[in-house]
């Protein structure tokens, strides 16, 4: 696992940040990967924000003061983006987009429009089984759903927002 988490750590370093938007537009509709999502905002901006009234949202603040100082959380950055969060889906377009918005659902997600701006958060992504592409892997997604996105985490940095 930890060459599939080298490869895709390459690849993360040398992609641009993209807006919600321009990752939308650039991912289609059927690609299967992981995703991350990255902020400039202060660890305290995600402490006191509110918690949410859904049960299925993450609590910004319930978990950014769990993981404060924790030797293998991804710490934030004093001038560039830091990596809060990371994830995978089948459908990697709607599971990004599903992070943003506040509606309902059987999953788990972020939320992150209730708290907080579309602008304050940038993403990278890898689509799995695309080798041709500057954000694609040759592996497909079956190989890597059920460890990569562990493996990343434990291997790189856990980040504050994620929970297991």
């Amino acid at each position: 696992m930890l060459l599939y988490v080298n490869e895709i750590e390459q690849k993360l370093n040398t992609q641009p940040f993209l807006s919600l938007s321009e990752a939308k537009a650039n991912i289609s509709s059927s690609a299967a990967g992981f995703y991350w999502i990255y902020s400039n905002l202060p660890l305290a901006r995600f402490k006191i924000a509110s918690p949410p009234i859904n049960p299925v949202h993450i609590d910004f603040a319930e978990l950014s003061n769990a993981h404060e100082a924790l030797t293998l959380v991804i710490p934030p950055s004093n001038h560039d983006c830091w990596c809060v969060y990371n994830g995978k889906g089948k459908q990697l377009k709607k599971r990004i987009s599903a992070e943003f918005t506040n509606t309902n659902g059987e999953t788990r997600k972020l939320a992150l429009l209730r708290c907080f701006q579309e602008s304050d958060f940038k993403i990278k992504y890898v689509v799995c089984g695309d080798s041709t592409s500057a954000t694609g892997v040759a592996t497909q997604y079956s190989q890597l759903e059920s460890h990569l996105e562990r493996a990343w985490r434990l291997h790189i940095g856990w980040p504050v927002l994620c929970r297991a």
